[in-house]
């Protein structure tokens, strides 16, 4: 199934859809051998669908003494298996400089994946990608509602114009107001910047949250004793109850 790129509003000026092969990456990419296995079994085709910069979208470059964001590029990697999906994005955030808003397909599903990039402090020459995030899969065929309002906020013509730091950061955020909206059932963009650094710190409240809850699911299944299986359920409860007042707040 072909992915539909025109929710994005993407101009045909900045089309590239140059073909990546696997082997820039296997040769190139800083790969372990588990990385290097999946990206031979698991990934069909990457491809560099879009590059914006100033000659294909009237958006200004940013540059700072960390960050060159001269362009943005979207890049396509269909996938054969989505076992090691978050991993294969991130080696790819890893091993291409230029900000990318990573696109994975997996059948009828697919997920969308950004990471900031910035200038190494200790190795001149050396970009680094952080805060590396990503969607779960959607299903293009029956999307539900805060999915439908994700992909409606990614057109371009929602997103900030100034420069492409800013336009980039505006993707990033709304991954992670999907990422919020999974859990809260709304789709909510914050627009003041204390604002989103107070959603980001309680979506990270909520995923803490969500792998204690998990961790002592998983050492419920294992006890033996009532008494201790009573404290462990208790202690579940609180938290669950603890996730969702900090996920309706998000």
């Amino acid at each position: 199934m072909a992915f539909d790129y025109a929710p994005f509003g993407l101009p045909d000026a900045a089309w590239l859809g140059k073909r990546v092969y696997k082997k820039l990456f296997l040769d190139n990419a800083d790969l372990s051998a588990a990385d290097r296995r999946a990206f031979t079994e698991d990934v069909d085709t990457v491809t560099w669908q879009y590059t914006l910069k100033p000659g294909t979208i009237n958006v200004n470059a940013y540059r700072d003494d960390e960050r060159d964001y001269g362009e943005l590029a979207v890049v396509h990697a269909t996938l054969k298996s989505a076992k090691h999906a978050a991993r294969l994005a991130e080696r790819i955030h890893r091993a291409i400089p230029y900000p990318l808003l990573l696109v994975l397909t997996y059948n009828a599903q697919w997920a969308l994946s950004t990471a900031h990039k910035r200038a190494s402090r200790a190795e001149a020459g050396v970009t680094i990608a952080e805060d590396i995030r990503a969607t779960r899969w959607i299903d293009s065929d029956t999307p539900i509602e805060v999915e439908q309002a994700f992909v409606a906020s990614l057109a371009l013509d929602e997103l900030p114009q100034t420069d492409f730091y800013a336009l980039y950061s505006a993707w990033h955020q709304r991954l992670i107001a999907l990422a919020c909206a999974r859990l809260s059932g709304r789709f909510h963009l914050p627009t003041e910047q204390d604002t989103r650094s107070a959603q980001r710190e309680r979506l990270a409240e909520c995923h803490q949250l969500e792998n204690d809850i998990a961790r002592l699911r998983a050492e419920i299944k294992k006890e033996t004793r009532f008494n201790r299986q009573v404290e462990l359920n208790t202690r579940i409860k609180g938290l669950e109850a603890t996730l969702r007042d900090t996920a309706a707040a998000l």
